[in-house]
């Protein structure tokens, strides 16, 4: 989850860092001759809507064209099938992949396996900021994965269920606290939380960090590789202690080990939890269990009593890439200029509930996204801590260690122990 703002000071340059990619290598694939095979892209996304309404788009725009899709709403899921048909040979022409370096269908470890095609040369090359560049280029410098979003972890609200609980969002971790004690007076919850889900597991620790760890200190991550710094002598410890009283206030529902994601945004829909602390491109899902029209925002989610002390973490959300064996590359490559367009940006971060990577004078901020930009006008955003670990096995540790939290099998200094261990691991 799913890029690098590091340098709070840089603003709203530091929101449109993006991980690292390497560069996969030239495609195999011949240049199409004009046969009908050569009008058929096929492609592969978490996350239908967006990507549908982006593919809508383009195929409006290019009559005759047919772009054939396959969907996986879990992202664990889906990375796991696509590594499986990029084993195979037969994975998609295009496909959406994670900046940085998290997970094993990220930018980096797709690159450093010679999967992704080099973009350097493509015509949108020079809209990709410098910044961005740091995890959208592989090792040798070359430009593997066009960013398509910008994303953001925040407290996301049901604004009719907070109206109707006569409760008002916490600016302060005091605040936070008094606030899930005062919702399940209410009978709600104040957060819903699914973490059967691994993946948001990680997304309340990443906001509390921001504020504790990564905002303070942006150069954290490179003390932990000079080995001068680790998890569990900073204020990872303060953040998962958190976490834990959290728990133990009753802020989440009940037994979040056996509710999905999906059950986690019916909550919300429904207004049986009044908010999440979760990726912002959440909350389309969300609303599609909520009455129609039903309004939603978001606030910066406190970690200390000191509001002006609240940071963001912001990063490249969503990237796309074309695989190096791609059977039609040229119209690959036309998916992804329409992609980079503003067009295409507008249309994507739009249904996404997130904002465009690259610049799009059509995208207008709404009320879940203006908070995010003026966090990094504030110079008060930070990067998504996976995105510059030096391997994948951290944030499997770490989702697989806050379950473990949760089910009261192993403590706090036991889950840093092993996410250190894991750092250290094949750096």
């Amino acid at each position: 989850m799913h890029p690098a703002h590091r340098h709070p000071a840089t603003g709203l340059l530091a929101a449109l860092a993006v991980t690292a990619l390497v560069a996969g290598g030239c495609s195999t694939s011949k240049t199409p001759t004009g046969d009908a095979a050569d009008t058929v892209l096929t492609l592969g996304a978490a996350g239908t809507a967006p990507a549908q309404a982006a593919i809508d788009a383009f195929q409006k725009a290019n009559p005759g064209v047919t772009v054939k899709t396959t969907f996986t709403e879990d992202d664990a899921s889906y990375q796991q099938q696509l590594r499986t048909q990029l084993a195979s040979g037969t994975a998609p022409d295009v496909f959406r992949l994670w900046p940085g370096g998290g997970n094993s269908t990220s930018v980096a470890d797709l690159s450093k396996d010679g999967l992704l095609l080099d973009l350097s040369g493509e015509p949108w090359a020079g809209k990709v900021s410098t910044v961005q560049r740091t995890v959208s280029n592989g090792p040798d410098g070359k430009l593997v994965a066009l960013p398509i979003t910008i994303g953001a972890i925040g407290a996301i609200w049901n604004d009719t269920a907070v109206k109707a609980s006569g409760l008002t969002p916490p600016k302060t971790w005091t605040e936070v606290l008094a606030f899930c004690g005062a919702a399940r007076q209410k009978n709600v919850y104040a957060f819903a939380l699914g973490l059967k889900s691994a993946w948001v597991t990680q997304l309340v620790p990443y906001a509390l960090t921001a504020t504790l760890v990564y905002g303070p200190n942006p150069s954290f991550t490179q003390q932990q590789k000079a080995g001068t710094a680790t998890f569990a002598a900073s204020a990872w410890k303060q953040a998962m202690d958190k976490y834990l009283e959290m728990k133990n206030a009753n802020c989440f529902n009940p037994s979040p080990n056996g509710v999905s994601y999906d059950e986690q945004m019916q909550m919300i829909g429904q207004g049986k939890a009044l908010g999440a602390v979760h990726v912002l491109s959440a909350v389309p899902n969300a609303k599609k269990y909520a009455p129609a029209n039903t309004p939603f925002s978001m606030t910066p989610f406190p970690a200390t009593d000191s509001p002006a002390d609240t940071f963001v973490p912001v990063s490249v959300g969503i990237s796309y890439a074309i695989n190096a064996k791609a059977k039609n590359p040229a119209l690959a490559k036309k998916f992804l200029a329409f992609l980079a367009s503003e067009e295409g940006q507008q249309v994507y971060a739009t249904k996404a509930g997130a904002t465009p990577a690259l610049p799009s004078s059509a995208f207008q901020a709404d009320a879940i996204q203006q908070p995010v930009l003026d966090a990094q006008k504030a110079g008060r955003s930070t990067i998504y801590p996976d995105q510059t670990w030096p391997n994948p096995k951290v944030q499997s540790e770490h989702l697989i260690a806050i379950q473990e939290l949760f089910n009261g099998t192993i403590d706090v200094p036991t889950a840093l122990s092993r996410l250190d261990k894991a750092f250290t691991t094949a750096k």
